[in-house]
């Protein structure tokens, strides 16, 4: 494993598709795109992983990146943008990981930050610029954009020991986490210029970043007396709390352009259970028919969400909940 939009209102009328790619044990979809195009990591009966691209057609693709050699590791992929390019990271014989591109044609490119001794892509926007992280020869964790034209720029909000930029916008703002020499968790913003911002929620201990959207809205959790709750962070800094009425924790996973939220939940029954949060504040909760545990981790600019869900044998299988 790695080191590591306008929405439609929700509906009553609202349809979930479970799906598997063949042979899977474990499914876990992390990113849909525009148009409806799903892509994520299985793990086979031989506790391998591989990559897949599920069409708004229902077809499934897997794929590996050639060079891909480690028993205990695989292909991930963690992100897909609108014109259905995929990146993630890739294990070699030795198990390092190693950044990929694969093409909506299923072309890959591979590639490393300079200097690095692992490289994982966690997000790319619709213009093809991607954001991830790197290892140096020091062990230490950095963060970078790179371009179209393969340029590498690396970066760390002040004070980083390990810098993870979770999400970049069509505009290139992008959003993460760092830890500092404490190894407290904090968020960050850098903007198209490169001018970082760091922030907490008040009080917290601990503050994760996990989706910008192309407004400059960002989501996450953050922890504080013992528990998490989510947090929507606007682009003047101003905070708000995100928890569902009767929740013990909150979690939250992506924005779209519309202010749609996703995320989970859970309650004092042990069960977590996804929703999403209308721009209006208005939430909806929803599993799959055999869920005990559900993980929403994507939405797409038509309130599509993709995501996980946990059966009562515990097997992870993959869910697509249309609007």
């Amino acid at each position: 494993m790695p080191f590591f939009l306008l929405g439609a209102a929700c509906s009553a009328k609202a349809k979930i598709i479970e799906f598997d790619p063949a042979g899977s044990v474990r499914t876990e979809p992390m990113s849909i795109n525009a148009k409806g195009a799903i892509t994520g990591w299985y793990e086979d009966s031989k506790d391998t992983f591989h990559s897949f691209v599920r069409a708004a057609d229902g077809t499934i693709t897997t794929f590996d990146v050639k060079g891909d050699k480690c028993d205990s590791g695989g292909t991930d992929a963690l992100s897909i943008n609108r014109q259905g390019t995929i990146i993630g990271a890739y294990q070699d014989g030795n198990c390092i990981d190693h950044g990929f591109i694969r093409a909506s044609t299923g072309k890959v490119t591979t590639f490393d930050a300079p200097k690095s001794v692992a490289t994982a892509g966690y997000s790319i926007n619709d213009k093809g610029v991607i954001t991830g992280s790197y290892v140096d020869t020091n062990n230490n964790v950095h963060g970078y954009m790179r371009a179209t034209d393969g340029k590498f720029t690396s970066f760390d909000p002040n004070g980083s020991i390990a810098t993870y930029p979770y999400s970049i916008s069509k505009s290139g703002v992008i959003a993460g986490s760092y830890a500092d020499k404490g190894d407290d968790y904090r968020g960050f913003v850098r903007a198209a210029d490169g001018t970082i911002k760091t922030f907490d929620v008040e009080g917290s201990a601990e503050t994760d970043a996990n989706c910008i959207n192309d407004l400059g809205y960002t989501v996450g959790e953050y922890y504080t007396n013992d528990t998490f709750d989510g947090y929507l962070r606007a682009p003047d800094g101003t905070i708000t709390t995100i928890d569902p009425d009767g929740t013990i924790e909150t979690f939250l996973s992506a924005i779209n352009d519309g202010g749609i939220i996703t995320g989970a939940y859970s309650t004092t029954d042990g069960m977590q259970h996804g929703f999403v949060r209308a721009a209006d504040g208005t939430y909806t909760t929803f599993d799959p028919k055999k869920s005990t545990d559900t993980y929403p981790e994507s939405i797409n600019r038509m309130g599509a969400v993709a995501g996980l869900y946990a059966d009562s044998l515990g097997q992870l299988h993959g869910f697509l909940r249309t609007p």
